[in-house]
């Protein structure tokens, strides 16, 4: 019965066009956000949504909770996709992306962070500025541990992302180089093997559901 190996439609034996072309974007996205100096992508619409959920969420936990609240949340859901896809749906793929997410996140914070000085930023409900408070209660507010911790947060989202453009890049190469990389991996770090996919999934296609 032949019908079971068949490749789905957009598998072949080489690069893998599905995965490459949304890698390709998400590199380019990322060092468009990491020179821009303030940047509003439009998927800060929804970072927004979650850090609003956060302070809601938290609020019972104390001010100082309630006011990082926003930022906890906004890294905790995409950082629970993450272990979702990878451990539950083992979709690792999926994975890299979502990591790309959190990646992204901090670059808003360290947007938000920057402004705790300069309050330029238009607020929701107009509200008080949580990095303002934070680094005030935290004897940080000056200008260079102001400025110093923004950057440091912006250049950590910026090695998140291209992280997670490498790991789902991985998943654009022939299967069998793939397959080799994954071998190695296993080899020096047996809990990592995964990244690249179990020992069936050779590529996008081969089973017609893995991604």
């Amino acid at each position: 019965m032949r019908g079971s190996t068949a490749a789905a439609p957009g598998a072949s034996r080489g690069i893998s066009w599905l995965h490459l072309v949304p890698v390709a974007l998400l590199f380019v996205w990322s060092l468009a956000l990491a020179r821009a100096e303030r940047p509003y992508p439009f998927i800060d619409w929804v970072n927004l949504a979650f850090h609003e959920a956060g302070h809601l969420f938290l609020r019972p936990f104390g001010q100082t909770l309630h006011i990082l609240g926003g930022t906890l949340m906004q890294l905790f859901v995409p950082a629970l996709l993450v272990g979702y896809f990878l451990l539950k749906q083992e979709k690792p793929f999926s994975s890299a992306i979502c990591l790309w997410w959190f990646g992204e996140n901090f670059i808003n914070i360290s947007v938000y962070m920057a402004d705790a000085r300069d309050l330029k930023l238009a607020l929701v409900g107009g509200g008080e500025h949580d990095w303002t408070q934070l680094f005030y209660q935290f004897g940080l507010l000056g200008p260079e541990p102001v400025a110093r911790i923004a950057a440091g947060t912006h250049h950590l989202g910026v090695l998140v992302m291209l992280a997670a453009v490498a790991w789902a890049g991985a998943f654009a190469l022939p299967p069998e180089v793939r397959a080799s990389l994954r071998d190695r991996l296993a080899e020096k770090a047996p809990a990592l093997g995964g990244l690249l996919g179990p020992e069936a999934e050779t590529s996008c296609g081969s089973s017609g559901r893995r991604f």
